[in-house]
């Protein structure tokens, strides 16, 4: 209910919300992708919006105005849809500290940062693949619904291993599988980093105005396949309540090819801007 835009960064959608696999169809590598592999869209199962089904332990600890926070979970590589995606569990932690100005719940005041680390081994073609990320976020959160509240934050993530890059288009006569079809690169020298940075500003205690920037490079190891997008997101939320709002945002949409050739280029040509809107209720 904290999130401030319609469409998450792109770092965010392909590294850590990628879409699942049906891992007991058999997959041949691509000789023209480097033995990597095309999965139809036939063959995805979904995304689980960052629900893995498992055990989690966390506290944190208060002294004065100081507060120290730990999570780690173990669990399944899958979705409850999906169900389990590999042979070995999923690990996770994160450790967190933060300076509080006031308040409570995901609304307070105050200043954070944190680090975290997520492995899972997916399974596909009957072979297990490493799947690592890495990351950093600090956030400065003031005065929310009230006018002039403003809120900062940048977040930094790393991955290495299983790297997926979703389809460019969907499919249609005449186009090429690599173009309709995810590419998928799972061996353990594949590597993707990227981050985002956000403004925020309330100018009344029901309108907010947000500016985000965020930028992912995918596959710097692999000159042939390596993408990088950049995108510029302008939002707009009214709202009502702190659980209820409407958001709306305009993103400005780049895709640099560092080593084009015809195919590539006009992949990166076909990239356009986003409008979105969206109405948030909770109760």
């Amino acid at each position: 209910m904290s999130y401030n835009y319609v469409i998450s960064p792109t770092v965010v959608t392909q590294l850590m919300n990628q879409t699942m696999y049906d891992s007991g169809k058999p997959y041949k590598p691509v000789p023209t992708l480097g033995g990597n592999y095309l999965v139809p869209g036939s063959d995805t199962l979904g995304i689980n919006g960052f629900r893995y089904p498992g055990v989690m332990l966390f506290d944190w600890f208060r002294h004065g105005p100081w507060e120290f926070t730990y999570g780690a979970m173990v669990g399944m590589y899958g979705s409850v849809a999906a169900g389990n995606q590999s042979n070995s569990p999923m690990e996770a932690a994160r450790l967190q500290l933060a300076y509080v100005l006031g308040g409570k719940g995901p609304f307070r005041s105050d200043i954070q940062g944190g680090i975290w680390y997520q492995h899972a081994q997916p399974l596909l073609d009957g072979q297990s693949y490493n799947m690592d990320r890495y990351g950093v976020d600090l956030q400065y959160l003031q005065g929310y619904m009230q006018p002039w509240g403003r809120q900062l934050r940048f977040e930094y993530i790393r991955g290495s291993g299983w790297i997926d890059a979703p389809a460019a288009f969907s499919n249609a006569p005449g186009l090429a599988a690599p173009l309709t079809n995810t590419q998928l690169y799972p061996g353990q020298e594949n590597r993707a980093w990227g981050y985002m940075a956000e403004v925020g500003l309330f100018f009344s205690h029901h309108i907010e105005a947000n500016l985000r920037y965020d930028y992912y490079n995918r596959l710097p190891n692999n000159p042939a396949q390596n993408r990088i997008f950049k995108t510029f997101a302008i939002g707009l939320q009214y709202h009502f309540t702190p659980l209820t709002k409407v958001m709306a945002g305009y993103y400005f949409r780049t895709l640099n090819v560092p080593h084009p050739n015809p195919v590539s280029a006009s992949v990166a040509n076909a990239v356009d801007n986003v409008f979105a809107m969206q109405a948030m209720i909770a109760f």
